[in-house]
């Protein structure tokens, strides 16, 4: 028997290594990729996840709602009210988006004579903007019920990968009518920080 002690040659390690390389960087690259959409994946569900919960919250507030007042700008803030009469007493609540934190928030006071005292401001979502967030929808013979329009943008993913997507929700105000007059229905509001 005769033993062999050539092993490889440097040629065919080389070969071995550069082939190797080759696929390393490919599995590097679809791993980069797949974590790369999984963010970009998680971030969505993130934003349609805080927007849905507002949505839900909203929709349970609005639903109530005996008025609604026409949406307004404060200091290039958008604001829009309406009242709920449920517990007896009315009610106040207002929406504001602040352009300047990306928030939607919300507050409310007691409404009748005397100072208007509202609660502090709460937020429901955060990372949203747009140019025209809130519009009401009077009454009419087809939809004989005052409703409410959010339109919100939302950004998530952050700087090197930013995920815009929109929402757009109607609320229907049920205790509303056709022969409901409330524009300027807890207006006053806007006048305190």
């Amino acid at each position: 028997m005769k033993s062999d002690d050539s092993g490889y040659t440097l040629a065919e390690a080389v070969v071995t290594m550069v082939i190797t390389l080759v696929f390393m960087g490919i599995s590097t690259t679809s791993i980069i990729s797949l974590y790369s959409s999984t963010n970009k994946a998680q971030a969505i569900a993130d934003g349609q996840q805080t927007i849905g919960i507002a949505f839900g919250r909203l929709d349970r507030q609005i639903r109530y709602a005996s008025g609604l007042s026409t949406p307004g700008l404060v200091n290039g803030e958008p604001y829009v009210e309406f009242v709920t009469t449920y517990t007896g007493t009315p009610v106040c609540t207002e929406l504001r988006l602040r352009p300047s934190t990306g928030q939607l928030q919300q507050r409310t006071w007691t409404q009748g004579p005397g100072t208007v005292k509202p609660t502090a401001w709460t937020q429901l979502t955060s990372d949203v903007s747009s140019v025209t967030p809130f519009a009401v929808n009077t009454a009419t013979a087809t939809f004989t019920f005052q409703r409410l329009g959010v339109q919100l943008t939302t950004t998530t993913g952050g700087a090197a990968s930013p995920v815009t997507r929109q929402f757009s929700a109607i609320f229907t105000a049920l205790n509303t009518s056709l022969n409901t007059q409330s524009t300027t229905v807890c207006a006053e509001g806007r006048a305190l920080p």
